[in-house]
Formats: structure tokens, sequence, C-alpha cells
């Protein structure tokens, strides 16, 4: 599989992922969301680093450590991560599953504007009126609400910072997980002993539930930087609409007021992601032939 191929399956299994977390989220809604992310957290490092042990990348790991730049761009990019989870998880045990998913749909315009003005990145023509499409949609979705909630924007900044940072830093995927995990492990376990261990030793389902969280944070997060590592920022930008998406269809299960109104919104966002991707994998294919092109070329010559 080429790059992009690999880069698109990478951040469509990740915010699939992502976009149904909400229901699983429900089901803890009596536990504080921090004491959430606390677990969240602490039960994806065991497999994280057993794997980065496993593949080798230990010697990689303390380099990263040693570059003062890069540790000090992980330690914001934490900051930036652990505030996005612990209001994502917030907004869904107050009722707000729908208000959190909007900010994630206000992400990928933000992403492609950073894309262009960090990165340099060039968009063609389609990819412009995909933009635009899902711009429209955006804007219906907004004017529903009446106005842009708090929670949408937080979310929106928080993650848009997350990605601009791991992006820019140039960061090995597993190992600035790993790291970004480590550094908010001590604060992670003075809230724990704080707290006197929480839901976790009062009830054994809910222990388990606390467990089972990590599925949605160490693979998921990896997936989606190895993504933007592969993929232009914005292309990243316009696929993590499924993750929004998924999460309105997530609010709609749960209970969540959703309408025609909606659905038109829904309407034009997929048109653009479709249109988008349509134009990217075009792309693809005429770089690869033109490769193949200038090979022949090289080797009749």
């Amino acid at each position: 599989m080429t790059p992009t191929v690999i880069g698109i399956a990478s951040v469509v299994a990740a915010t699939v992922t992502w976009g149904f977390s909400p229901l699983y989220y429900a089901q803890m809604s009596h536990i504080p969301p921090f004491e959430v992310v606390v677990h969240r957290i602490l039960w994806s490092l065991p497999p994280i680093i057993a794997y980065a042990l496993y593949t080798g990348r230990r010697a990689r790991f303390f380099e990263a450590g040693r570059d003062t730049r890069k540790l000090a761009a992980m330690a914001l990019s934490t900051l930036a991560i652990s505030v996005n989870w612990v209001l994502f998880i917030y907004a869904i045990q107050i009722g707000e599953t729908a208000q959190a998913s909007f900010g994630y749909y206000i992400y990928p315009l933000a992403v492609l504007l950073l894309g262009v003005a960090v990165f340099n990145e060039r968009i063609s023509k389609p990819q412009w009126l995909a933009a635009a499409i899902a711009s429209a949609g955006v804007l219906w979705i907004g004017l529903r609400f009446g106005a842009v909630p708090w929670i949408s924007l937080t979310v929106m900044a928080t993650f848009a910072l997350y990605g601009t940072i791991r992006k820019a830093a140039q960061i090995s995927p597993l190992i600035g997980v790993l790291w970004e995990l480590l550094l908010i492990l001590p604060v992670l376990l003075v809230y724990w002993v704080w707290i006197g261990g929480g839901q976790f030793f009062v009830d054994w389902r809910d222990a388990l539930l606390l467990i089972g969280g990590s599925v949605f944070t160490g693979v998921p997060l990896i997936l989606f930087v190895e993504a933007t590592k592969r993929l232009r920022f914005a292309t990243v930008g316009v696929l993590f609409y499924i993750n929004p998406t998924l999460q309105f269809v997530s609010a709609l299960i749960l209970g969540e007021a959703f309408g025609w109104d909606r659905a038109i919104g829904f309407g034009l966002i997929w048109t653009a992601v479709i249109l988008y991707c349509a134009e990217l994998l075009r792309q693809d294919r005429a770089a690869r032939t033109a490769s193949k092109a200038a090979s022949g070329d090289g080797a009749t010559s």
C-alpha cells in the first residue's frame, strides 16, 4: 500500500474508534471526568511500553527525552490533549455529546487554514471546493445551534493545537504518545491517591469499565499521529469529519435531539469528504503514474 492509503486507513480507524466512544463513556456518567481520564491513560501505558520495548524503540525513547525542544513540545501537546479528553468526557456526562462533536466539526476547518499558513501546503481547486462545502455544512449546524458554545470552541482549539505541535515537532508517533502519557502520569497518580482510589475500588463493574477506556486512548492516538506524518495536514482535517459525524450518531443513540436540520449539515459535510478523498486519490494515482513513467524513461535512456 502507498503512504497515502496507509495514512487514510490510519485516520479512518482512529476516527471510527473515537466516534463511537461516547456510547462507552456514557456508561460511566456517575464517575468524575478527570478520574475517567486517569484510568484511560494509566491502563493504556503497559501495552504501549511493552510494544515499544518489543520493537526496539528504547534508544529512540531516551534520545527524544534528551532533546529539550522536543520534550517541551510534548509537554505542551500533553496539556492540550489532556484538556481535550477531560472536556469531552464532561460533555458526554452532562448530555452535551452533540456540542462536543460540533467542536470536532469546526476543527478540520482550523486545520485546513493551519496547513496552508504553518506548513505551506498547497490545496487544489476541488479540495478548496470540498472545504467550502464542508464549511457550509458546519455553518448550517452552527446556525441551528443558535451559537457556538464554549465547549465546542475549547474542543476545537485544544485538538488543533495538539495536531499542529505533533506535526511540527517531527516526533515518532509511538515515542511521542509514550512520552505524553508518562509526562502526565505523576499528576494522575497524585490525583488518584488524593481521591482515595475513587470508584475503582468501590464497584468491580466500574473498575472494568475504567480499564476498558484505555482502548480509546493509546492506539487511536498513535494511528492519528501516524496519519499526520503520511498525509497533508489539510487531508487529515477533512477525513477527521468521520469522528464528529459518528459522535452525532452516538448522541442520537444516547437519546439526544437530532432533526432534519442536522441531517442537512451531515449531507453537506459527507459530500465534501467524498469529493476531497476522490481528489486525493486522483492525485496519488497521477503521482504514481508519473513516477513509473520517469522510471521507464530512465531505464530506456
